[in-house]
């Protein structure tokens, strides 16, 4: 029979009344109870308007939000009708109400009507024997208020004076049932602990939804059912300030403003002019800052993309050295899988131990030649580490600068060796 609700505080939890309320939605027919109140309740022959609203079931997902509404309902239909009758009001509950919420209502009342049916009988009693029987008519009179009073029943008691005390305790103790435990402990922790103002919303509005909890939401719950356990004008400027950003307190330092003692309108008053001056500072047009190109890399960078070369290595992308079409060379020149041209590579290795000598010398040479270089080439940087190409990277730069050797002549001169 609870509504449905958080079990536990914090951030992460549903609170039990947010801040914004949630928005409503459309109910058939059925789920409506309507009536006609007066536009005037003093004048009964005053112009009627049609009023509906969610009949309160209970323990169908209904809120301590819907629950407070359907209460603020209740009070607006018995006041547009002008009615001060407790058995009148019983009977309406009977159609605003239905299920557990219903039959906790009746209990409640029956069981509040029966003490009440009999002190009336009690005090009616208590006249007729303090009667002395010199006045006849007054004599009948307390006589027939006392048959009267012991004719009633529990239902029929609600339409003497007591009638309206007891529909409306009955209501508290249904809320007392509806509600989660220390709802209002934990209502008045919410909106000091976690009800910060939201981005997008003004602070005059925000001002608002407090204000409106204190004043519609938070009278109608336990245990008192009225205004005085509402919240202080110091507590609304506190939760202000905990919902605002730290530095509109700081500039209510720097001018001299002590929040405390001024009115909750006044702090919204001075907030709202910190707003808008933000507000203004958030319309100036910004620069766009356009990125700019990197330092050109060195062709020996492996997927430089922005490399400045009109050759293309698969291994070290863009430069001007050298290209995929050379590395089939580079590959022979380093003889590991000992393809190629195998003639002149096996005359080497058996009778050619001076050739060899002739030509290692020549290839280191070369790459003397082609590290210097390639130094040269890249842009100076001060403190600069300088990283040395690998052995495939020095094959690919060795393979550029031979790229024109005269491989015949050379075969010629083994020959000759040979011989």
């Amino acid at each position: 029979m609870k509504v449905s609700v958080s079990k536990d505080f914090g951030t992460n939890r549903k609170a039990i009344l947010p801040l914004v309320p949630e928005p409503t939605t459309v109910l058939k027919k059925e789920d409506l109870a309507q009536v006609d109140l007066l536009s005037d309740p003093a004048d009964a022959n005053s112009a009627k308007v049609k009023f509906a609203f969610k009949i309160l079931k209970g323990g169908n997902g209904e809120t301590a939000r819907d629950v407070i509404q359907w209460f603020i309902n209740v009070e607006q239909a018995f006041t547009g009708l002008n009615s001060n009758n407790g058995q009148l009001h019983y009977q309406m509950i009977q159609q605003f109400a239905s299920g557990s919420t219903l039959s906790g209502f009746n209990h409640n009342a029956l069981v509040l009507a029966a003490p009440a049916r009999a002190t009336l009988v009690a005090t009616a009693q208590a006249a007729v024997n303090r009667d002395d029987g010199t006045n006849a008519a007054r004599a009948l009179g307390l006589n027939d208020h006392l048959a009267a009073m012991q004719a009633l029943t529990n239902e029929t008691v609600l339409a003497q004076n007591v009638g309206t005390g007891i529909v409306t305790t009955a209501l508290n103790a249904l809320t007392t049932i509806l509600f989660p435990t220390k709802i209002l402990q934990r209502v008045k922790r919410y909106l000091r602990r976690e009800a910060r103002n939201p981005i997008d919303m003004g602070v005059r509005e925000y001002l608002m939804h407090i204000i409106r909890i204190n004043t519609q939401e938070i009278p109608r719950l336990p245990p008192h059912f009225n205004a005085t356990q509402s919240l202080s004008n110091d507590e609304i400027v506190d939760i202000l300030l905990f919902g605002t950003p730290k530095s509109w307190q700081r500039e209510m330092d720097h001018q001299g403003i002590d929040p405390l003692a001024s009115t909750p309108h006044d702090v919204v008053a001075f907030m709202e002019r910190i707003e808008m001056s933000e507000d203004l500072d958030g319309d100036k047009k910004t620069t766009k800052v356009v990125p700019g190109k990197g330092k050109k890399k060195s062709g020996y960078a492996k997927g430089n993309a922005d490399a400045d070369g009109s050759k293309y290595c698969m291994l070290h992308g863009n430069n001007n050295t050298h290209d995929t079409s050379l590395m089939a060379q580079a590959k022979k020149l380093k003889g590991n899988n000992g393809a190629g041209n195998k003639s002149w590579k096996n005359k080497a290795k058996d009778k050619t131990d001076d050739s060899k000598k002739e030509l290692a010398a020549l290839i280191k040479k070369a790459t003397e030649v082609i590290k210097k270089s390639e130094l040269n080439a890249i842009e100076p940087v001060k403190k600069r580490k300088v990283n040395w190409p690998s052995k495939e990277e020095e094959l690919c730069a060795l393979n550029a600068k031979l790229k024109d050797f005269n491989y015949s002549a050379l075969e010629e001169v083994s020959d000759e060796v040979s011989v």
